[in-house]
């Protein structure tokens, strides 16, 4: 039962108090009522395209906007399974921001040398998209015999966490830095290991350059910076040349998103938040897109992580991810250590990939370079069990740091 692996460290600094996610019935009816009055837009050449050239089809919206209004699709269903994991809240006190409440789902381990690691999402996730990882661990592993401390936040102003209580902007140094303070009240001051993709990665990387208890990092998004030169494209294979001509024609033809996100927050934020459909179609877009299409997200699945969004607010609050749009544009490198152990894993689906070659000579501290067959985007999603045996694998080959 995953149930048993709530039990806290002995003697933490902070104070997490158990959470149990319960979205009242006034908002679900509130939700049902504004998705059923929510018109879909008449038919035009673009969206009838069903390739996903243009987007999302109006075949895809509707189907998708009668499911989410029938039978078919539960919240309660998806709400009784976050609850099923261990969920915590916890005041994180920042010098800048203020007080920030963050939400965790945890798994506890008993072992006294067990290695605390933390799990950050992105956009257009939240920590949902590592359950599925979860009920692996909780199937493998009991309290007595799990080795790590599995710790999977909701990113400051993401979901079930709140925001900065000061008025100021949520930025990426100020996340990370909330996020080792999370860390270091959950008693994990002597070394964790911070894993993530897109957003998260980035997160992952700063925590590392940034703060001495990040010992090491494990990502599954990594691409060149701004200011960084890789060897010949003949020092790749064919399939790596693939990979990255599918992300040379993302970057033409699917940026645009985040050219807005990162340039007019507030205009974009407050549109996406006036309707559930308009919300469905803007970041459902992106995991159909963004996700390995031979195996596609369930639409169930995408309804549900949608449906959060919506019932927390996210979308207007958590576009501070533009600012590393702001950083491409500017020619702003992106952090990220030489020195500590790092790990990547490639899904061949995901947007932007590092090829092994420049990877390796880039990186003296990569420790781990692993490449799947199956994935995209939304690794720990999409495919948990061998997501979940990458991180496992780097953690093996870094745990003398812990020692």
């Amino acid at each position: 039962m995953a149930k048993n692996f709530n039990a806290l460290p002995g003697n933490i600094p902070g104070a997490p108090s158990p959470f149990t996610l319960h979205i009242p019935e006034e908002a679900l009816a509130e939700f049902q009522h504004l998705l059923r009055l929510s018109p879909i837009g008449p038919a035009t050449w673009w969206n009838q395209d069903t390739t996903g050239k243009f987007g999302v089809s109006r075949e895809w919206l509707t189907t998708a906007k009668e499911t989410w209004l029938s039978p078919k699709f539960n919240w309660r269903t998806h709400e009784n399974y976050i609850n099923s994991f261990p969920n915590f809240k916890i005041p994180i006190t920042d010098s800048e921001t203020g007080v920030v409440d963050i939400h965790f789902a945890a798994f506890f381990s008993k072992k006294v040398d067990a290695i605390p690691i933390v799990f950050l999402h992105g956009y257009p996730g939240s920590f949902m998209e590592f359950l599925p990882m979860l009920e692996i661990l909780a199937e493998k592993y009991t309290p007595e015999t799990l080795p790590y401390h599995v710790i999977v936040p909701s990113l400051p102003d993401y979901g079930l966490s709140g925001g900065a209580s000061k008025n100021v902007e949520m930025t990426l140094d100020r996340a990370a830095r909330i996020l080792n303070q999370l860390m270091l009240d959950l008693g994990f001051g002597s070394g964790y290991v911070a894993q993530g993709g897109d957003l998260g990665s980035m997160l992952a990387r700063i925590m590392a350059v940034q703060y001495e208890a990040c010992k090491a990092f494990h990502v599954n998004m990594l691409v060149l910076n701004p200011d960084q030169k890789a060897g010949s494209i003949d020092d790749l294979t064919e399939r790596e040349k693939e990979h990255m001509d599918r992300s040379d024609r993302w970057r033409e033809t699917g940026f645009a998103y985040a050219l807005e996100h990162g340039t007019r927050p507030s205009t974009i934020g407050l549109v996406i938040s006036s309707s559930p459909l308009a919300l469905l179609a803007w970041i459902g877009e992106k995991h159909l897109e963004w996700s390995d299409p031979r195996y596609p997200i369930p639409l169930d699945t995408i309804l549900a992580m949608t449906a959060l969004y919506w019932f927390t607010s996210t979308f207007p609050r958590a576009l501070y991810h533009a600012e590393l749009v702001k950083n491409v544009l500017a020619g702003k490198p992106h952090p990220i250590s030489n020195e500590k152990p790092m790990g990547y894993s490639l899904f061949p689906y995901d947007l932007v990939l590092l090829p092994k070659a420049w990877a390796r000579e880039i990186y003296p501290n990569l420790v781990l370079y692993e490449t799947h067959d199956k994935g995209g985007h939304f690794g720990g999603l999409e495919q948990p069990k061998a997501f979940l045996e990458d991180v496992e694998e780097f953690v093996q080959k870094v745990k003398d740091i812990f020692e």
